[in-house]
């Protein structure tokens, strides 16, 4: 986001040939940052008692979701970046992001939530890849075709966007 407003931006459009390597750069960016985090909280979890019941295969498939999912959140953030070219763009990504969680069962399982919270995360996408996830640490039975779907179909979906993100910042010059 900085990166335009210093004109820095610019001169990466400038510079590469082709310009869907810059958005390759904010996903393998994206990509180095969730691998560390997600390692140091994992560390973290298991030193202080964390119980993991699920065997290699789930944590396997545990990561490959979080991956995933972290592409699919780094296209929506350089599609809104890309757009709007300043820094103050950060609460235009973040919002929509904590209002889609925070109506998902992030907390709990789908079955204690109540009222029209629970009615709203029945209907949420981003239900299924949490249920997915809490499932896969727990060795719980976990309907991949629906989990694995959803993420695949939601990184399309925000890849299209970063790309139409990108169009327009070449545009904009």
């Amino acid at each position: 986001m900085s990166d335009f407003e210093s004109g820095f931006g610019r001169r990466m459009m400038l510079a590469a040939p082709n310009r869907l390597g810059i958005l390759a750069g904010y996903a393998l960016a994206a990509l180095v940052r969730a691998l560390i985090v997600g390692a140091l909280l994992f560390a973290v979890a298991l030193a202080t008692g964390m119980h993991v019941l699920g065997d290699g295969v789930d944590l396997f498939g545990l990561i490959v979701l979080a991956l995933l999912v972290n592409f699919t959140a780094a296209m929506w953030a350089a599609g809104v970046a890309m757009r709007l070219r300043t820094i103050q763009a950060g609460p235009v990504m973040q919002m929509p992001v904590f209002i889609v969680l925070f109506l998902a069962p992030v907390y709990v399982p789908l079955g204690l939530l109540s009222g029209w919270v629970k009615a709203v995360a029945q209907l949420n996408p981003f239900t299924a890849l949490v249920e997915g996830g809490r499932d896969l640490i727990a060795g719980a039975s976990v309907h991949l075709a629906l989990v694995y779907g959803v993420a695949l179909a939601l990184g399309l979906l925000f890849t299209v966007w970063g790309v139409r993100g990108l169009r327009s910042a070449e545009t904009a010059g």
